[in-house]
């Protein structure tokens, strides 16, 4: 009996790590990772790519995560957030 009730005290939990960070359903889709160009300036901190697209998205309408640009006026413009 005592074995039972030490096993469950020691139980724990699995945290599982986003490897571009958290993405919260309710911003919309799931952006898909980084492209190949910009990945040597996420290296490194990649988990904060999902918080700087949702940034991007609410600071400029025009933007773009595919591109990790928004429009302005007849240009596109990299988000540096």
């Amino acid at each position: 009996m005592l074995a039972g009730a030490a096993g469950a005290a020691t139980a724990q939990t699995v945290v599982v790590q986003e490897r571009w960070g958290h993405w919260d359903p309710t911003w919309g889709r799931e952006p898909g990772p980084p492209q190949h160009r910009y990945m040597r300036h996420w290296r490194g901190h990649e988990n904060n790519y999902y918080g700087h697209v949702h940034n991007c998205m609410v600071k400029y309408h025009g933007y773009n995560p595919r591109r990790d640009m928004y429009r302005e006026h007849r240009r596109w413009v990299p988000c540096r957030d």
